[in-house]
């Protein structure tokens, strides 16, 4: 059994949000992580792997709104 490494994870993280920020839709950045993973190492990513990376993109994603509606507060 192969597991992940935490940089690995945040690779896929970055998949997702990248998917994310063109279909808005969660289902497919989940897709996005879970194939990144396959494309990238071989590997089929576990159901948690695939969500952690989700919820790593969608903090993101909440770090990215915050800092455009703090720049446009200014």
């Amino acid at each position: 059994m192969t597991y992940l490494t935490e940089a690995q994870i945040d690779e896929m993280a970055e998949a997702a949000l990248t998917t994310f920020e063109v279909s808005a839709e969660r289902n497919s950045a989940l897709r996005a992580a879970a194939e990144y993973a396959m494309d990238e190492w071989g590997i089929k990513a576990r159901k948690s792997a695939v969500l952690l990376a989700w919820k790593r993109a969608a903090l993101s994603w909440e770090v990215r709104k915050m800092q455009v509606r703090m720049r446009t507060c200014e």
